[in-house]
């Protein structure tokens, strides 16, 4: 329970935080895990879970992160990483170290950061990026990124290479 306290402490203040332009955050904490719900408008847009958790300012840094982002009600992507920031008043997030993203329809995305924009709602790297596309069964690489939580389309910043099938598809 000694190690415990200042963590509820931590956990309370963040509770307090709140509203901030229509989104909301709950933090609910465990013996050994803290759990952050952001909510938007009374729509749930991600869950983010984490081993550790400590607050520098407005930024929660986790260790041991998995963040389930949301689309209509029902998980449309799940990033894990070895470590992540939450900026609370911007809502802003980037995932850090082993950073692997699988969409509801079975993309995988790998690199060592992750960021999502909150305001455009978007989730974006300038790093190295390896994507299985599972329906197309091919790989490609590229440098840097952008698509939405759901992965429903990908844009490139970089000249892309690839192993499989090329297709004529949107992604």
């Amino acid at each position: 329970m000694k190690r415990f306290g200042p963590l509820l402490a931590v956990f309370v203040v963040l509770g307090c935080k709140g509203e901030k332009k229509g989104r909301t955050h709950h933090v609910e904490p465990g013996a050994d895990s803290v759990k952050v719900i952001a909510t938007k408008g009374g729509r749930k847009l991600w869950v983010m879970k984490s081993v550790k958790v400590k607050e520098r300012g407005d930024t929660l840094i986790g260790y041991g992160v998995r963040i389930t982002f949301y689309k209509g009600g029902k998980a449309s992507s799940v990033l894990t990483a070895d470590s992540g920031k939450y900026d609370q008043a911007s809502g802003n997030m980037v995932a850090l170290g082993r950073v692997h993203l699988v969409s509801s329809d079975s993309t995988e995305m790998w690199s060592q950061s992750l960021h999502w924009d909150e305001k455009r709602r978007v989730i974006w790297t300038e790093d190295s990026v390896k994507i299985y596309d599972r329906k197309r069964d091919r790989t490609l690489y590229a440098k840097g990124m952008e698509t939405d939580a759901s992965v429903s389309y990908i844009k490139f910043l970089s000249p892309v290479r690839g192993e499989g099938e090329e297709t004529e598809t949107g992604r």
